[in-house]
């Protein structure tokens, strides 16, 4: 006897019904497996009763990491200001030790990172630290997860910040756009000895001559530096203070929250970034990059302290507090105006990234050797 249709398609339902509960039985089962695993962590975590966090000097960051007492007050956090060469020299030091004092940092990493740091087995892979859900999928992240890795085998260093690096800077008031809107135009022999930019063969100087080699050849990049004749600072301070007093039409190096403080202030009312396409678009992670410290000595407590840093509400509070954009596309941008599309994103460039390491420092010595 054949079965009526209605009667299959009750069956065809409870089939449906059953396979669904199963399945659902199964995330919740995984759920509840990840949810009692990270509870496992912190309870070790609070055992180990510290974490020591490396991080910058500027006080609205350190308000974002000191957070994690807040979120986590059964786990001492130690925090040590650091610039980058301090990093540098302390890391050194303890290694010469054979010693292992810090478990975190935070900061911003350039071409010594991937040429020399890593190398010498200063870093532990983070990837496997990082194990919360909503922060190791892609949906969160600009450009999906893997993308805020800045070194080649996306292990070691990660980016959770990005912002458009705004490499020139233009007085509108004095320069126009009929007169300059290109990068090419900065070759303009109307311009010389009125660009002012921060001392490229510094570390940490921005990076437009970088730039200019990338996208126009070194030989370009050699010419503006020589025929241009651009007025060297030795400080962001000094910059700043040109910028303000309207010194120089033209200048490189500050970034866009340097420049945002200034209009706050009622100061460079029409510097305005160049705008650039795409593919000639800087964006940098500023001091918005994490590494985990090899042989931390509270690996645990490092643990819960990346995945809450990675995390939505902190890095909210990160980028609110320190006037940046956070990777993560559920946090609000605390800087809009260097705000990144995924196309700029995708197609940019960033010099931060072990990448274009080299090219960073080829573009140094280009420098040094031009300014001799």
């Amino acid at each position: 006897m054949t079965s009526s249709p209605s009667r299959q398609l009750t069956r065809r339902h409870a089939l449906a019904l059953a396979a669904a509960v199963a399945l659902s039985g199964t995330g919740l089962a995984a759920h509840a497996q990840t949810a009692n695993d990270w509870a496992r962590i912190v309870a070790a975590a609070e055992q180990e009763g510290e974490v020591i966090v490396a991080g910058p000097v500027i006080q609205p960051y350190r308000e974002a990491i000191e957070g994690f007492r807040k979120a986590y007050p059964k786990i001492k956090l130690e925090f040590n200001a650091v610039t980058s060469p301090a990093f540098d020299a302390r890391i050194s030091s303890e290694r010469r030790a054979n010693k292992h004092l810090t478990d975190v940092v935070v900061l911003g990493f350039s071409g010594a990172a991937f040429t020399q740091q890593i190398p010498a087995g200063w870093f532990d892979p983070i990837r496997p630290f990082i194990v919360q859900p909503d922060v190791r999928s892609d949906s969160p992240w600009l450009g999906g997860f893997d993308a805020g890795f800045l070194d080649a085998k996306k292990q070691y260093l990660y980016a959770f910040q990005a912002g458009k690096q705004n490499n020139l800077n233009i007085d509108r008031s004095v320069v126009t756009a009929a007169e300059f809107n290109k990068l090419e135009d900065l070759l303009d022999p109307k311009w010389r000895g009125k660009i002012a930019i921060l001392d490229p063969r510094q570390r940490g100087s921005g990076h437009l001559v970088t730039l200019l080699q990338t996208a126009l050849g070194a030989e370009q990049a050699r010419r503006f530096l020589v025929e241009q004749k651009p007025v060297i600072a030795s400080s962001n301070r000094q910059l700043a203070d040109w910028v303000a007093q309207g010194a120089y039409p033209i200048t490189s190096g500050l970034s866009p929250s340097e420049v945002a403080t200034l209009k706050e202030q009622g100061l460079a009312k029409d510097v305005q970034a160049l705008d650039t396409p795409p593919e000639r678009t800087a964006w940098t992670p500023g001091w918005g990059a994490i590494g985990l410290l090899s042989q931390p000595p509270h690996p645990n407590a490092a643990k819960v302290f990346i995945n809450w840093f990675l995390s939505q509400p902190a890095q909210a509070e990160w980028a609110r507090l320190g006037f940046v954009n956070s990777r993560r596309k559920d946090v609000q941008p605390g800087l809009p105006i260097s705000a990144l599309s995924e196309e700029a994103f995708s197609k940019g460039l960033s010099f931060n990234t072990e990448g274009h390491a080299q090219t960073a420092l080829d573009a140094t010595e280009l420098a040094k050797k031009a300014l001799q």
